[in-house]
């Protein structure tokens, strides 16, 4: 069986065959015996949408990019488009999982640029799990109830807008909480440079990762742009970039029936016996062993 048949990567897909890019389902519908999804939630399955998992009660964990995150009453998860995750089979929590685009919510009549403003889905800013106080608990509740009312309620030409919209207050208020962080105004005179550097790492990464590159193609100095890596995620622009690439190799080895050979090429190493050691440096195990501990 190759590679790809054990780690899919699911595009959206609305099992409930309604005519929106969103979806809404609970816990059990997701890991029941009778769950309508087609591949498995418990296996490490690459996304190409957002998502995030509203813990209403019950605790446990999540896991996302080769990291084991935990939840309890009043987390909230939020899993951005192109990261690896898996769901442990807990079917004592009560959880609502959201799963929606970014065209779903560009296309309201309130649209805007929200998903290149939120803080949420960077996963470089910050944590995935964001964990609701007592008192902030009852208005997300209550938003999602109201969104799981649109969405199960016979559809008129009021429905969609009104899923967005809420589903934007609740995005909105959660990153409001989350810049409650005590250092994000430091952070935000960097935040700028730093986004943009990160679209010009997702594009240019499996080909360059020179910092020299990235301070010229935003026109800055290496030393201001080391800065900025330093105060958004406090690393150096170096380990940053090497970071980034040690998750990109992950992926393609969990996603991909490529040989070590060919990932070794597709990472921009001439010769595998480089990459395997670049690996192992970071990991302490082999690229076959890491491929081999996740499928067996």
């Amino acid at each position: 069986m190759s590679f790809e048949e054990h780690i899919p990567e699911i595009k959206f897909r609305n099992v409930h065959n309604k005519d929106l890019e969103f979806e809404i389902v609970s816990n059990w519908e997701v890991l029941g015996d009778n769950s309508p999804l087609k591949h498995n939630p418990f296996r490490p399955h690459r996304i190409r949408f957002y998502s995030l998992l509203f813990i209403i009660d019950g605790e446990g964990y999540h896991y996302i990019d080769f990291k084991k995150y935990k939840y309890q009453k009043g987390s909230i998860i939020f899993i951005s488009r192109e990261q690896v995750h898996a769901f442990e089979k807990n079917l004592n929590r009560n959880a609502c999982f959201m799963v929606f685009t970014e065209n779903f919510l560009e296309q309201s009549s309130l649209g805007s640029s929200l998903m290149h403003r939120l803080s949420l889905y960077n996963y470089h800013l910050f944590p995935p799990v964001l964990q609701l106080s007592e008192e902030e608990f009852p208005v997300f509740e209550n938003l999602l109830a109201r969104i799981r009312h649109e969405y199960h309620a016979p559809d008129d030409h009021l429905t969609k807008e009104l899923i967005q919209s809420a589903l934007k207050i609740f995005l909105l208020l959660a990153e409001r909480i989350r810049r409650k962080n005590r250092d994000w105004e430091e952070k935000s005179v960097y935040h700028e440079t730093f986004i943009k550097f990160q679209r010009l790492l997702n594009k240019h990464l499996l080909k360059n990762r020179q910092v020299q590159f990235y301070a010229g193609e935003l026109n800055v100095s290496t030393k201001k742009l080391n800065r900025a890596t330093q105060h958004i995620v406090n690393q150096t622009t170096k380990a940053f970039i090497n970071d980034q690439l040690i998750i990109e190799m992950k992926r393609l080895l969990m996603n991909t029936s490529y040989s070590i050979k060919e990932i070794a090429y597709q990472t921009g190493f001439e010769d595998p016996t480089n990459f395997i050691k670049y690996f192992k440096k970071d990991t302490g195990i082999t690229p076959s062993e890491f491929r081999k501990g996740y499928f067996l």
